[in-house]
């Protein structure tokens, strides 16, 4: 049988009867060069047994600060849903940018986000389902990037350091190796490191975007509680004024 995992968090089904309880999202690399630009994003992403969809959205309200907001929604496991996972998970971030020269950015985001997910359990052994499991989660993360942005091309490394806990785990019927786990992760936060490599490519406006990241638990990695990459692909639209065509008045 297949375990699963989800989102940032969430759960999806990948080998046996046993459950993840944390999948990678997309990370959000602005790579900001000015004040007043925004950035819209839609990605599919995909790890071992998780199917998610994400939307992310920045602003630079300054030209040194921005903000983020991202949300990601998955699943995974059987398609009967005896034996799967749902959930979602929403974020907000702010950070400080440094622009160098005329394509470089380093930036760095300290964020706050949390979520729920839901857990279906089966046992191929008796044929049937028992048990369900609900838990809420909360995550805390900084996300350090260095990038080079062009008006067809970008290019990022960032590492997402994050510390996720599950403050409200309700379950019932669940056997007793799945009942040890839920109590497991209950017990103390995981603290996550996540290096990533983003590629966009396209128009000043434009692009589509790449990024594949792996993520290593650093708390308790013998737990095995969530996936350990994620590959994500979708479009990436920016608004900023340098993209602007500029406007010459004639006098006469």
């Amino acid at each position: 049988m297949k375990k699963l995992t989800l989102t940032f968090l969430g759960a999806l089904l990948i080998s046996s009867c046993t459950h993840y309880y944390y999948v990678p999202n997309v990370q959000n690399v602005p790579l900001f060069r000015e004040k007043n630009e925004y950035r819209i994003s839609a990605f599919y992403g995909a790890g071992e047994e998780s199917s998610c969809g994400e939307i992310q959205a920045a602003y630079s309200p300054t030209g040194s600060i921005g903000l983020m907001a991202n949300f990601i929604s998955a699943g995974g496991g059987s398609s009967s849903g005896f034996n799967s996972a749902k959930g979602y998970c929403l974020e907000g971030a702010a950070g400080y940018f440094k622009p160098f020269g005329n394509a470089a950015v380093f930036e760095i985001y300290g964020g706050l986000g949390g979520g729920s997910q839901n857990h279906k359990y089966y046992s191929s052994l008796s044929n049937q389902s028992y048990g369900t499991a609900d838990l809420s989660f909360v995550k805390v993360f900084i996300q350090p990037s260095l990038g080079m942005t062009f008006n067809a091309f970008d290019v990022a490394f960032s590492t997402r350091m994050c510390s996720m806990s599950f403050p409200n785990i309700n379950y019932n019927s669940v056997n007793s190796f799945e009942s040890f786990m839920l109590h497991k992760i209950d017990e103390k936060g995981h603290v996550f490191i996540e290096p990533a490599i983003t590629l966009r490519g396209g128009w000043k406006s434009v692009k589509f975007q790449v990024q594949c990241l792996i993520s290593a638990d650093m708390t308790n990695p013998e737990m095995f509680i969530g996936e350990e990459y994620h590959i994500s692909g979708g479009v990436y639209f920016t608004i900023a004024n340098r993209h602007k065509p500029s406007v010459t008045s004639k006098t006469e």
